[in-house]
């Protein structure tokens, strides 16, 4: 994906998602402080609280690359109740917008500097619609609504999670047998974890000893991404299931 890409994808797909979870946190009103969400022990405040933080700081991590600013993005996490953390998430989304919008101008080869590292502009504009995509999922959840993730959203996720998730398997604890191969599997999506020589890295073309299959994407991602749990209708096991369906205990978070 290339900076030209990114009033054309990158753009649409944050507004449209940050758009959907704003109408969610509006349209609780000050119910969203006693909202849960699938986020433990988090509120629909808290959540929203948290995506102003992220958006303010990619839209900071976008400002730097654009103008040599050096340093880590930073993001503003705001105080109050639900209505002032409601207006500073439709702030920071409205900043991280006008960010997206001169996105075009960056270098082929800028990266964003964020608090979790430095990483290319292109995975980065990924992470920042995976995250929209997500967090939005999760927030039109906690007001009782089921809709499935854009296309868009999916091609970023599948992106992110190949170089991610070995690395947060790391916490992951006792390992199961050297050489297996763990797949999510949707329409789209096919993504493969292989432990070998110990450790985990993607192997897209290992054979899979457990595979989780969902009928559609948006199943099988909300539960690589510990969304919904192996009680999923939309999900099914293969190969050796027991693994397949403990699949958040190789990969916890994020």
């Amino acid at each position: 994906m290339t900076t030209d890409q990114v009033p054309a994808e990158f753009r649409a797909a944050v507004a449209r998602d940050w758009g959907r979870a704003l109408d969610a946190v509006d349209g609780l009103g000050e119910a969203a402080a006693s909202t849960p969400t699938r986020c433990a022990g988090w509120t629909v405040t808290d959540l929203a609280r948290h995506a102003a933080w992220g958006t303010s700081m990619e839209a900071d991590a976008l400002r730097r690359a654009r103008t040599g600013m050096a340093g880590t993005a930073e993001g503003r996490e705001p105080d109050g109740g639900p209505a002032e953390v409601a207006t500073a998430l439709r702030a920071s989304v409205a900043d991280l917008d006008a960010e997206l919008a001169r996105a075009g101008q960056l270098a082929p080869d800028a990266v964003l500097t964020i608090p979790f590292g430095a990483i290319p502009v292109p995975f980065g504009l990924c992470v920042f619609t995976m995250e929209a995509g997500v967090h939005a999922d999760d927030l039109v959840a906690a007001v009782g609504r089921d809709e499935p993730w854009g296309g868009d959203v999916v091609r970023a996720t599948t992106t992110v999670l190949p170089p991610v998730f070995p690395v947060l398997a790391g916490a992951a604890g006792e390992a199961p047998p050297e050489g297996t191969v763990l797949a999510l599997r949707g329409p789209t999506v096919d993504l493969r974890f292989a432990l070998l020589d110990g450790a985990w890295q993607a192997a897209p073309d290992e054979d899979p000893t457990a595979t989780v299959s969902g009928s559609d994407d948006t199943a099988v991602l909300r539960f690589a991404l510990g969304r919904t749990g192996a009680d999923d209708r939309r999900l099914s096991f293969a190969g050796e299931t027991e693994l397949a369906a403990g699949f958040k205990r190789w990969f916890p978070g994020p």
